[in-house]
């Protein structure tokens, strides 16, 4: 180690990056009491920039600039030495100053609903994966399920000058999603196409209700009873479901039911059930996270779920999976629908003028003991 004619070690970075903004002068020393300099938080305001890194490493702050980056034109041993200075000083890359100063924009909008439905979880989960390959860095809000604080958390957004925003199954109205997308990239998740620069990626409800109406009919169920949670101006997706569930079932009688927060669901479904008539009624609900009460309210009238009424749910999630629900769900593909997004994400923002694309995925029905 390398000793001053004092008989001192140097300072290490940290020390001379302190000294540099004065907070310690070569004389100072910890006092009786205090932490070390070199473990003290560095206020905010202080915190080291690149500048400084390129003081304390005896190189331009351009050179800083290209190591840090990653860029080609630094040699390893150079770069190994700066990023290290950095680490040393406790140096973050302020991305905010880099969006301004090379337009380069690192920070994903996501927009759930809420965050009750297992299902938001792996759509989560594989964002976070996919971001991550990316170098971005996903900001996931929630609307609280009403079409203004999903009008106010999207303006908010905005004005963060966010990468890009991907919502999923939203409550505003198609127009106002219009109105978004003509200035910040905007992809739906769970919903058809909506029209102007909105990019939508969604399952095949079709297709979805096809599976349902081909089992109900396998199994001999002889009613439908389709159930859904009221939420604001989202019921137009709800809507889009029930609509593809009566083209599928055709002349099989189907009834339907908007529920409403903390509505009981056992009497509701009792008002359904057939009397006298056993095997007779399939439910199919919206989503897992609904089906966990339904399958309770069964309880509550005696019934149970896939020998007195059938029970039919979306997402297959991992609550569907789980032996103590085992649910009998459609399956859809949360990886596809999130690389398809940011697919989405990415072309839009080189090129503002790309015609919307609405990418469908399709599904699968996954039977378990609940049907």
């Amino acid at each position: 180690m390398r000793i001053s004619r004092h008989g001192h070690p140097p300072p290490g970075p940290l020390a001379l990056y302190r000294r540099i903004i004065g907070k310690l002068s070569p004389k100072d020393s910890p006092q009786q009491g205090t932490a070390p300099p070199d473990t003290q938080r560095i206020p905010l305001k202080q915190r080291p920039t690149q500048s400084d890194i390129a003081r304390a490493a005896g190189v331009s702050r351009g050179l800083v600039s290209l190591a840090l980056s990653g860029s080609s034109g630094v040699s390893e041993e150079s770069r190994a030495r700066i990023v290290t200075i950095a680490d040393e000083l406790g140096y973050v890359r302020n991305i905010g100053a880099a969006a301004l100063a090379g337009k380069f924009h690192s920070t994903l909008g996501f927009v759930l609903p809420d965050l009750r439905n297992p299902f938001y979880e792996t759509l989560v989960a594989e964002l976070q994966q996919s971001s991550t390959e990316l170098d971005l860095l996903p900001l996931i809000v929630t609307s609280l399920n009403r079409s203004d604080h999903e009008a106010q958390v999207l303006r908010k957004l905005q004005e963060l000058d966010v990468a890009g925003v991907i919502v999923v199954s939203p409550v505003e109205p198609p127009e106002e999603l219009i109105k978004q997308g003509r200035s910040l990239p905007t992809v739906v998740i769970g919903a058809g196409a909506i029209g102007g620069a909105v990019d939508t990626v969604h399952m095949d409800e079709n297709a979805a209700a096809q599976l349902i109406a081909a089992h109900i009919r396998e199994r001999g169920w002889k009613r439908i009873l389709h159930l859904s949670s009221e939420i604001d101006d989202g019921n137009v997706w709800v809507d889009n479901r029930l609509k593809a569930l009566e083209v599928a079932l055709g002349q099989t009688p189907l009834d339907s039911a908007l529920i409403q927060a903390d509505q009981p669901l056992s009497p509701l479904i009792a008002r359904f059930v057939p009397q006298n008539e056993e095997h007779s009624l399939a439910i199919v609900v919206h989503n897992d996270r609904l089906a966990m009460d339904v399958i309770p309210a069964l309880h509550r009238l005696n019934l149970t779920a896939g020998k007195d009424v059938a029970v039919i749910s979306y997402d297959d999630t991992h609550v569907a999976q789980r032996p103590e629900w085992s649910l009998t769900s459609i399956h859809q593909d949360a990886h596809e629908l999130i690389q398809t997004a940011l697919n989405h994400v990415n072309r839009r923002q080189n090129d503002d003028n790309a015609v919307a694309i609405n990418s469908i995925v399709q599904p699968t029905l996954t039977v378990r003991t609940t049907s």
